[in-house]
């Protein structure tokens, strides 16, 4: 088949690639979309899986998903029946929690798998996998979460890059952008099936399914998983922003299926403690070349105004606002905050200043190709995961940016946010000694990619509630 000579050719030219048999064999299932009673859950039936279970390639297959809080999978819940489809290149998906029966507990651990085959009655289970769900704002419990950016098959130091990761032991993984790069290496992928190969070898690697098969994920894009470097929606160069956006959406657990309506930006309460913005940088994007005035926008119109209103309207002591660019630098790209939208980025670091936003646990990571934390004039902070697999320095930041840390010896890297809960104080009482609360924590780590060390942390405490 075309594709999986791509695949192939691909994995030739890739020395972190697994062999051939596993780029044909393997497909990492994925648990997304994390929330308190829900998860998109994904996986893709590959060739060989496809014929060992009896569905020969003229035919369609039936898969459905399983989880249970438990391993034995005891009164497991159970998704609807999904067809297994050359039309959406094999790829399955299935939200939990779309309605009650569906529904998952929060701040517990699942157990998931998904069972396939050429009908109802004749099924294979695949390996089982485990992720969390959130405890959203009813409880705090301690969470880890990797931020990582930039992902290039061709790397000869992946493979570590992906150990070190897991190594850091995270709950969840966010996915911010160039997970896959279509313009690298070799010849562009411009086609539909070009580019779903560069999602089949990434997620043919060992590492990555290890990772991906007891984490939750969430997936962002930026312009190389997109369409290209710098890329915006217009202009007639392949691929073409629709078959972008479409592919994304395909290939990665981010949208519901069964939801048209759903959207690529989104507000995740994590727990009491931590809120995340996790941001759409290219759909609704103004034209990179247009004039860097009042309405050029890369959030586009309704993106940018619910941000604003709902920083504002949350009460949660940590916020923190994922995108795949910069927003404080320093950047020199062409199309991002502080080189092309500038306009914009004022726009926010007033909004922040106005609101004392900065004072009520609001900053920014973004992906970058060094490591750094920023500081406005307006006091609102940014740091930068840097790439994991491309190794890069800071840069000089612009006139008025406090630079706190830079990356001064290039290298790859990935970021790790833990919050702690703190703990309630306990009045006096006759019998019963008076104990003082503490606040919860937040930490976030710099993590140099090679070596899993940590070259930067910072360190925030919540207020302490009467």
């Amino acid at each position: 088949m075309k594709v999986n000579a791509l695949i192939l050719a691909l994995a030739a030219t890739c020395g972190a690639l697994a062999t051939p048999v596993f780029a044909q064999e393997m497909s990492a299932d994925v648990a997304g979309e994390i929330g308190t009673a829900s998860a998109l859950l994904q996986a893709r039936i590959t060739a060989e899986q496809r014929h060992a279970v009896g569905i020969p390639d003229s035919m369609e297959g039936w898969a459905r998903f399983e989880a249970a809080d438990n391993p034995e999978f005891e009164r497991p819940v159970v998704t609807e029946w999904v067809k297994i489809s050359p039309a959406n290149d094999y790829v399955i998906k299935y939200m939990f929690g779309r309605n009650s029966v569906e529904s998952l507990r929060g701040g517990k651990t699942y157990y998931w798998h998904v069972r396939f085959g050429p009908n109802p009655s004749k099924l294979t289970t695949s390996p089982t996998h485990t992720f969390q769900t959130l405890s959203g704002s009813l409880a705090s419990r301690p969470i880890r979460i990797a931020v990582v950016q930039g992902i290039d098959l061709a790397a000869p130091k992946l493979s570590a890059a992906l150990d070190q990761v897991v190594a850091a032991k995270p709950d969840y993984v966010v996915f911010n952008g160039n997970s896959v790069l279509y313009d690298l290496p070799g010849a562009a992928a411009t086609t539909q099936d070009a580019m779903r190969a560069k999602w089949h070898a990434l997620f043919a690697q060992p590492k990555m399914s290890e990772l991906l098969g007891k984490t939750g994920t969430f997936w962002l894009k930026n312009d190389r998983d997109f369409r290209f470097a710098g890329a915006d929606t217009t202009g007639t160069r392949e691929p073409s922003a629709e078959l972008g956006a479409n592919t994304f959406r395909e290939q990665a657990p981010v949208t519901d299926p069964r939801d048209p309506s759903s959207l690529t930006f989104r507000a995740i309460q994590a727990t009491r403690d931590l809120a995340l913005w996790m941001l759409e940088v290219r759909d609704y994007r103004s034209p990179n070349s247009a004039p860097d005035t009042k309405g050029k926008s890369v959030w586009g119109t309704s993106q940018g105004e619910w941000l604003q209103r709902s920083h504002v309207s949350s009460t949660t002591p940590f916020k923190i606002m994922i995108q795949p660019t910069a927003i404080v630098g320093p950047d020199a790209a062409t199309d991002t905050h502080p080189t092309a939208f500038r306009a914009e980025r004022q726009g926010l670091l007033d909004h922040v200043k106005a609101n004392k936003l900065n004072e009520k646990g609001l900053l920014s990571i973004v992906g970058g190709n060094g490591q750094y934390h920023s500081v406005s004039p307006e006091g609102f902070e940014e740091i930068s995961v840097g790439s994991l697999t491309t190794p890069a320095a800071g840069a000089t930041a612009a006139a008025g940016v406090k630079q706190l840390f830079s990356q001064s010896q290039a290298a790859p890297g990935f970021a790790l946010i833990e919050v702690i809960p703190g703990t309630p104080a306990v009045a006096a009482a006759p019998g019963r000694t008076a104990v003082e609360g503490t606040p919860a924590k937040l930490t976030i780590s710099l993590i140099n990619a090679e070596t899993g060390a940590v070259v930067y942390s910072i360190n925030r405490s919540a207020p302490l509630k009467n």
